[in-house]
């Protein structure tokens, strides 16, 4: 079998999709020895996949058109290059497939039922693909149940076509410290006292300033000696949140660090007394089995997918709530046996989710396409 696979999100830093790709393609590239793989770009990878002699990278047009080569070019490439199945990593899928089967990968559909939250070209964009999805795919891959129920209601693909299968996180993400590597990032980024780690795009979807607020309540108690530490690079229409910090008295207890290196990301988890992931919707949530994997305490939403991912390892809140968010945060980190507890109610959740099972089961929905 010939599988194509679309690695293009790799071209820009490796974000949510991005991981997924290099997760899932690394372990189907090492697990595989039948079928030979195309890796299909518009542009030179940042990230060094582990390549074999059964693989190609596959250029359909440089940046410049991307999405209407995408459309118009990449289709000829898969006949040329005999493809049996094409995994269209973002849901996106090239129209005319000609006998190819097309297995799409939705990792959400947020824009389509939270418009608001998106600009006018992302919602655009986002339409025309997932409309040429509902009529090209053969199979999805929905990464998580909520995902899948987003599916057939807004996709109206039939539940049967629709596989879930979860993702998982990094390994490198354990409860093992590097004292030196942590003391290093913690000066780099002028973190210097305890701190509430939230990690996301700064962006309304994320649900930061609700989170700002909140913490903001806590920092006004008698004895509060924690800061909010905000790792993630700057999204779209974010000024709300970057002002209320600003004209605000908790401006002296906010960092926001930007995009940080896997390196010190680790660094940051492990180092982090409370992680806090108040998201208003998620397609799975990677953080949160990051933050897990580390030993750190949860606080996260109760909506879409993250209450399939935190399990009974996490206080659920109603993100729309300020002061359930303050008074969970407040709750605990008043009680080290509650946050003991939850360390290792999160580790034991955590190991439920890997990267080595999702590949074997997308190599197995793959075979029988």
């Amino acid at each position: 079998m010939r599988i194509g696979i679309d690695v293009s999100a790799l071209v820009k830093e490796a974000t949510g999709i991005g991981q997924w790709i290099i997760q899932v393609t690394n372990r189907l590239l090492s697990i595989d020895q039948k079928n030979d793989y195309f890796l299909f770009t518009y542009d030179h990878l940042r990230v060094d996949l582990k390549l074999n002699s059964r693989t190609q990278i596959v250029s359909y047009g440089g940046p410049k058109n991307r999405q209407l080569n995408f459309l118009l070019t990449l289709p000829g490439l898969l006949r040329k290059y005999n493809i049996d199945v094409f995994v269209g990593t973002r849901h996106y899928l090239p129209p005319f497939n000609h006998k190819i089967k097309y297995l799409a990968i939705v990792h959400d559909l947020i824009p389509l039922y939270m418009p608001e939250l998106f600009t006018k070209e992302h919602k655009l964009r986002f339409k025309i693909f997932t409309d040429i999805c509902k009529h090209q795919a053969d199979a999805v891959i929905a990464v998580s149940n909520a995902t899948k129920k987003d599916v057939v209601k807004y996709m109206n693909i039939p539940p049967k076509k629709v596989h879930v299968i979860y993702e998982g996180a990094n390994s490198d993400f354990t409860t093992e410290r590097n004292e030196s590597s942590i003391t290093q990032t913690m000066e780099k980024y002028h973190i210097d006292s305890d701190y509430i780690l939230c990690l996301s795009t700064v962006e309304p979807r994320k649900n930061m300033l609700r989170t700002i607020q909140a913490f903001e309540q806590c920092a006004q108690r008698p004895g509060w000696n924690y800061k909010l530490v905000i790792v993630g690079k700057s999204g779209w229409n974010n000024g709300e949140i970057y002002d209320y910090v600003q004209t605000h008295d908790v401006r002296r207890h906010v960092i926001f660090t930007g995009y940080v290196t896997d390196e010190e990301v680790r660094d940051i988890y492990a180092n982090a007394s409370l992680f806090v992931y108040a998201s208003l919707c998620e397609g799975f949530g990677i953080p949160i089995l990051e933050a897990m994997q580390s030993g750190i305490p949860v606080i996260t939403s109760n909506l879409s997918s993250m209450p399939e991912v935190a399990g009974d390892a996490c206080e659920l809140i109603d993100p729309y709530d300020t002061d359930e968010i303050r008074d969970a945060m407040i709750r605990v980190l008043s009680s080290e046996e509650r946050r003991q507890a939850m360390r290792q109610r999160g580790i034991r959740q955590a190991a439920q989710f890997s990267w080595d099972q999702c590949a074997r089961e997308v190599l197995q929905v793959i075979q029988q396409m």
